[in-house]
């Protein structure tokens, strides 16, 4: 008998056992189960943010377009036409040569100012090294003396050569 009794106890010991492994698998299912409902709500609620943030990101890059196209027409007002600057050329007062000292009207007018002429004073032979342009290996229509071009006009000419007059070396 005693072979039965502890038979016995061994099979009650296996089924109270196996009964709790049991429990304990039905807990972690549950819980995994849970934890996937939450990883599915947090993937979900990532999606939807994500498709907001793009929505807005959207609108306020149209809003800065719409933004950067006004200031752009603004300034395009503000910027004189070619005629305005060649009559402030053709009504300069004063026709300077190489040798004449210009005047503060005439720097004024045509935007010479102190930081242009420290700019201008900064520019050595290594600054020209440094930033060179490509050789436009084209022909050009511009008319030319040996081998600069004479693309200016008459303000901007006025304007290097007033910059050029007024920078002591």
């Amino acid at each position: 008998m005693d072979l039965w009794l502890k038979a016995r106890s061994f099979a009650e010991e296996a089924a109270k056992r196996s009964q709790e492994f049991t429990v304990e698998a039905a807990k972690r299912t549950q819980e995994l189960s849970i934890g996937s409902a939450k990883l599915s709500d947090v993937v979900s609620e990532a999606s939807k943010r994500s498709k907001e943030i793009a929505a807005e990101a959207s609108k306020r890059s149209k809003e800065i377009v719409a933004e950067a196209s006004k200031r752009a027409d603004q300034i395009k007002f503000q910027i004189p036409s070619a005629a305005a600057l060649s009559s402030l050329v053709d009504s300069s007062t004063s026709p300077q040569t190489a040798s004449a000292i210009p005047t503060p009207a005439d720097l004024e007018k045509f935007g010479v100012t102190d930081d242009l002429r420290e700019f201008v004073k900064g520019i050595t032979r290594e600054t020209f090294q440094n930033f060179q342009l490509q050789d436009e290996s084209e022909m050009s229509d511009i008319p030319t003396v040996s081998n600069i071009r004479q693309d200016l006009t008459e303000f901007q000419e006025k304007h290097a050569k007033l910059v050029l007059s007024s920078v002591k070396v």
